[in-house]
């Protein structure tokens, strides 16, 4: 069964890079309150579904496959 508190924190980073072009991880975890590690965490598990993506200039950015 799937952690709920994980489920609410996907559903929020998704929200979160609906709203932004990219964002580090880092940005995430401060715009959402939440520990750079559990948005890490989540981030990879969304990479793996193929619903979001990274990219590098100079650093690491994450945002919404396909937008």
């Amino acid at each position: 069964m799937a952690d709920p508190a994980r489920e609410e924190l996907r559903r929020k980073v998704l929200e979160y890079l609906g709203k932004v072009e990219k964002a580090k991880s880092r940005d995430i975890a401060d715009a959402l309150r939440e520990k750079k590690s559990l948005v890490d965490d989540v981030v990879k598990e969304l990479a793996k579904e193929d619903l979001v993506e990274f990219l590098y200039i100079g650093t690491s950015y994450v945002k919404l496959k396909g937008k």
